[in-house]
């Protein structure tokens, strides 16, 4: 009988203890389920967190762009062209310019030594006359800073093939970036109506008063032949100013007043096609913000020049930072081949 007991007893006590052991082990697999759980969920809420920082960060760089390209836009637009139209017989003289109308200075940059171009067209819309037809620049990028109220100031002369008539003049500033930012969708134009009046001819008498008065000029000038030299006037710069140009046939004098950086600027002349004379340096008497004279007395031999087009002096100064030109001003020195 107590064997029987004794044989009950202790089956209870091991069912007991299977029991107690299967609880244990479903506990234990709940307990690494829900530390599983909550480990890919800590994964995903990261992976979260970075996809939003991402998200956030090119977000910022997207605003920042868009805060500096409209910056730039901005800028762009207190740049404001003026053109007017001189004429004077049978030529025209077209005066431009760039002016910053903001409080801030601005960097205008540009694609090449080209930094403007005007194109001439008749009342009928035919194009007469462009400035860069003849001409060759340096394809280096150039830049010119411009101050707040100050601007940037040309202008060229038409005077060959001119006939009476109605005509538009387009000064356009070739402005590709400010501040280092891209200008999109903005022209900077500006455009000067004129008229060409058709010349009168002079009257028997008129004729015979002007030859009296050219004899008596060529008299009087004749024990002093410097001053009978023609010159013409040349529109000038922020750097150069009081232009004067006088000679022929290769042989050229241009004085004026520099104010450049160091007390030096540089020249070189070309046909639109080829270097005739190289960058030559040219020394004043005092640098930047004083004015100092000077005097160029350029000579190409006959041989080399053009049987066509235009021989155009380019002056300039040099970029303190990046050497790159400046104050570029081109002066039209001679033209051959046309009528």
């Amino acid at each position: 009988m107590k064997k029987w007991w004794m044989a009950i007893l202790i089956t209870g006590v091991i069912g007991l203890s299977a029991c107690g052991a299967d609880e244990t082990g479903n506990t234990e697999e709940k307990k690494n389920e829900e530390e599983s759980e909550q480990q890919n969920n800590g994964e995903n809420e990261e992976k979260k967190n970075e996809k939003e920082s991402a998200q956030q960060k090119n977000e910022g760089n997207e605003e920042k762009n868009t805060s500096d390209e409209s910056n730039g836009q901005a800028l762009a637009e207190q740049l404001a062209v003026k053109s007017s139209a001189e004429t004077s017989g049978e030529k025209a003289v077209i005066s431009f310019s760039l002016t910053n109308e903001g409080e801030e200075a601005v960097e205008a940059g540009f694609l090449s030594g080209q930094q403007f171009d005007v194109r001439i067209t008749d009342q009928n819309g035919e194009n007469v006359y462009t400035f860069s037809a003849d001409r060759s620049f340096t394809q280096a990028k150039t830049s010119e800073n411009i101050k707040a109220g100050q601007k940037l100031e040309n202008a060229v002369e038409w005077k060959e093939n001119v006939t009476p008539g109605e005509y538009e003049a387009t000064a356009t500033f070739l402005v590709d970036t400010v501040n280092g930012e891209k200008v999109k969708d903005m022209e900077f134009t500006s455009t000067s109506a004129f008229t060409i009046e058709k010349q009168e001819e002079s009257s028997s008498e008129e004729s015979g008063n002007a030859e009296g008065e050219g004899s008596e000029q060529g008299t009087e000038e004749e024990g002093d032949p410097e001053s009978s030299e023609p010159s013409s006037s040349v529109e000038g710069n922020d750097a150069f100013r009081n232009l004067e140009l006088s000679g022929e046939k290769g042989n050229y004098t241009v004085r004026g007043e520099a104010r450049v950086f160091e007390g030096d600027f540089l020249y070189r002349v070309e046909d639109g096609h080829n270097e005739l004379i190289s960058e030559t340096v040219v020394q004043v008497d005092a640098g930047a913000p004083n004015w100092s004279q000077f005097e160029l007395a350029i000579s190409i031999p006959e041989s080399d020049l053009p049987d066509s087009g235009a021989l155009t002096l380019m002056m300039y100064d040099r970029n303190a930072k990046d050497s790159e030109p400046v104050n570029v001003n081109y002066v039209p020195l001679d033209r051959f081949g046309g009528e």
